[in-house]
């Protein structure tokens, strides 16, 4: 038995040795540069991302490795608006990295997810009516419900001298917003004493186990065994989503009200086209996902740094009364689009909060790809990398702001780009 444990181990040594040998000196990426273990191995890409901030440190990294960076043995960052342009662009040929989608999926795929042009376009059709601009002003009484809900106990709290949790509130107040908008019902998280819902608690579990899927893909399989079996000893935050948005299905049967989801199963069956329980409770967690927690990052950073420029803040106060004399005002959503500093203060808070903080990789097409001299092999993943608060940039007519604007790209670009950006 110890001769086969002997023998083991060193068929172990000569593999991994092989693999660093070929990672390092025979591999087609092996002329670009990047950390040694990065260029070795996908355990210094993991431990990364573990660490919690990963865009940050890759784009970092970018100042001492230059333009192209290898993060992965089959993995190149780019820092490059002109690669971005290509990459991301309307007829780009780039494909979502499977091994980083498939993570994000729990009983089927869902508009984030969703790889097929043609199956994602079908699948956009279904979704977009219910984002069309009429629908969200036919629904913006309940945002300003909501919003004006927020305020009161941010008021409440202020006169009681109690610190108030940005973020957290207004996650309250976007998981009200979507879960209302979709099922038409809200979650009711606003009236919850301390900002906080069990619905966060799946979120933050199911994106904290994402990176473990995204380089362990057993994991992911042995954890739909164990929900399976009823084994709860490891939290499944997507098992938690999947059963919130069951739940909003059953309140939303029960009701007549408008919802997203009604106008999507509606739209489906104009088309003849039937649309599984399992796809849409998928379609339901990922809308349940970033309606609230991106939303929610932008507003609280916006606030945060504008209560760090009274002066700014004070203008917009003075722009929006123009058209909000009163705190209960509600004037059309066209009327806010309208106003100038509201629009470049809204702007500044998406491009510097990045509301989707992850990587958004791509594969290099069948017929590779040759960029600045360097030749990619079909199969490799690209993304590029793209920080003072300033709304002002924005407010001027110049060549620099149009030049900013073709590259703002807060919900992503090309006909990927997040379905709920209005």
């Amino acid at each position: 038995m110890a001769a086969l444990y002997l023998l083991f181990g060193a068929a172990l040594v000569l593999y991994t040795l092989s693999v660093v040998i070929y990672n390092l000196y025979i591999h087609p990426l092996k002329d670009i540069p990047g950390p040694f273990l990065a260029r070795i191995t996908r355990w210094w890409l993991f431990v990364l991302e573990m660490r919690g901030n990963p865009h940050s440190e890759i784009l970092e990294l970018h100042k001492e490795y230059g333009v192209m960076m290898r993060i992965s043995p089959n993995e190149i960052s780019i820092a490059d608006l002109e690669a971005s342009s290509v990459i991301y662009g309307q007829t780009s040929k780039f494909e979502k990295s499977h091994y980083f989608y498939r993570s994000f999926e729990d009983q089927a795929s869902n508009l984030f997810t969703i790889r097929d042009r043609q199956q994602h376009s079908q699948d956009k059709r279904l979704i977009s009516h219910a984002f069309s601009r009429a629908n969200i002003i036919q629904h913006q009484t309940s945002i300003y419900d909501h919003g004006l809900y927020l305020m009161d106990k941010i008021a409440q709290r202020a006169e009681n001298d109690r610190t108030i949790p940005l973020f957290n509130a207004f996650r309250c107040m976007t998981l009200d917003t979507i879960s209302d908008f979709a099922f038409g019902k809200s979650t009711d998280a606003l009236k919850s004493e301390d900002f906080h819902s069990v619905i966060f608690d799946g979120i933050d579990n199911a994106t904290h186990s994402v990176p473990f899927f995204q380089h362990f893909p057993i994991l992911r399989e042995l954890l739909r065994w164990s929900s399976y079996y009823n084994i709860n000893s490891v939290p499944n935050g997507f098992l938690k989503l999947g059963q919130v948005a069951n739940d909003g299905f059953q309140e939303m049967d029960a009701s007549d009200t408008w919802t997203m989801f009604k106008n999507m199963i509606a739209s489906a069956g104009k088309k003849s086209q039937t649309l599984s329980k399992e796809h849409l409770i998928a379609e339901a967690i990922v809308m349940i996902v970033a309606g609230t927690d991106t939303t929610a990052v932008a507003l609280s950073t916006t606030l945060h740094k504008l209560l760090q420029m009274p002066e700014i803040y004070q203008k917009l106060q003075d722009e929006i009364r123009t058209i909000m004399p009163s705190i209960n005002s509600q004037p059309a959503f066209d009327k806010l689009d309208a106003l100038p500093l509201l629009d470049a203060c809204l702007k500044e808070g998406l491009r510097i909060s990045c509301p989707s903080r992850v990587r958004l990789p791509r594969t290099v097409p069948a017929e590779g790809w040759t960029f600045k001299g360097y030749h990619f092999p079909p199969g490799t993943i690209v993304f590029p990398s793209p920080m003072d608060y300033d709304p002002l940039r924005w407010i001027v007519d110049t060549d620099q702001k149009r030049e900013m604007m073709s590259n703002f790209h807060p919900f992503s670009r090309g006909t990927r780009q997040c379905i709920g950006q209005r």
